[in-house]
């Protein structure tokens, strides 16, 4: 981990040379509660949120607008670099093939390293998370895009095929999201 200017300002936030963080797994893997901490600890990072952007459309529908989101990814990001901040995303389901090359390209275009890490959990554990979450969604009436087994058994598969067993991996299962965070920022 590079820091810079100093280790920390007043609201104890680390400053960070400039990068692209991808991080990778199947859903209810634990991505998000990782991405939340590195977020609340550094400076100057956007996150790269499909979901986020995929909700603003009122009728989304994955194989009519999953390029469509993509696209508005990258050109945010794109912006964002070149004004000095530091991207992370979550991915590892269907079509993150694609949008990883895409962030690659743009951070060599930039000069800003590129890194990918893993954040999974065995297959049981992430049914009885996903359970969870569908629960609770409808409980709170809160909007999902998968809400049944086959939709998850379906983003796991594309999580398997994407998986790059060469990066590192961190088992959410056995670890803390907050040591799960500190592993990655450690090979950032």
């Amino acid at each position: 981990m590079v820091l810079t200017n100093q280790n920390h300002n007043q609201n104890n936030k680390f400053y960070m040379n400039q990068f692209i963080l991808i991080i990778n797994g199947p859903i209810v893997s634990g991505k998000t509660w990782a991405v939340n901490i590195i977020m609340e600890q550094y400076k100057k990072i956007f996150r790269l949120s499909a979901n986020k952007i995929k909700f603003l459309i009122s009728d989304y529908t994955p194989d009519r607008d999953r390029k469509l989101v993509q696209d508005c990814l990258l050109s945010i990001g794109d912006k964002l670099l070149s004004n000095g901040m530091s991207l992370i995303t979550e991915g590892g389901s269907v079509g993150q093939g694609n949008l990883n090359k895409q962030l690659e390209e743009l951070g060599e275009r930039h000069g800003i390293k590129v890194t990918y890490v893993n954040v999974e959990a065995p297959l049981d554990v992430l049914k009885a998370r996903f359970a969870e979450r569908v629960s609770t969604a409808k409980e709170r009436g809160s909007k999902l895009s998968v809400t049944d087994e086959q939709g998850f058994i379906q983003r796991y598969d594309a999580y398997m095929a994407l998986k790059d067993k060469t990066q590192p991996t961190f088992d959410s299962s056995v670890l803390s999201p907050q040591e799960i965070a500190q592993k990655i920022m450690t090979i950032v």
